[in-house]
């Protein structure tokens, strides 16, 4: 899939490995896994529900997030055109955040 962030901060941060690891310290190298698995993926589908990434559905929004720690998210939103009830045709998100959101 084809990755947008938020912004240029975070775009500079998530593309360069040294700086992940800077920013993210112990959650780094599991941060760069779930980045590899989101850009190796075709579509928002390929990505599996099961753990480790566990991708799911925030509830009452058009957003998802996989897990990067037991309490840390990647949250991101579809991007381009796709339809939102078709997994098969997301194949572009937006990162929003990195968080703790329990």
């Amino acid at each position: 899939m084809e990755i947008h962030y938020k912004n240029g901060k975070d775009e500079s941060i998530l593309n360069d490995e040294r700086k992940i690891k800077k920013h993210y310290n112990k959650s780094s190298i599991n941060i760069m896994n779930r980045l590899t698995e989101l850009r190796a993926a075709t579509c928002l589908e390929d990505i599996p529900i099961c753990p480790p990434p566990r991708r799911h559905k925030l509830e009452g929004e058009d957003r998802w997030s996989v897990r990067y720690t037991k309490n840390y998210r990647i949250i991101f939103e579809p991007y381009g055109e796709y339809n939102i009830n078709d997994l098969k045709t997301i194949k572009e998100i937006r990162i929003l955040e990195l968080e703790d959101y329990h």
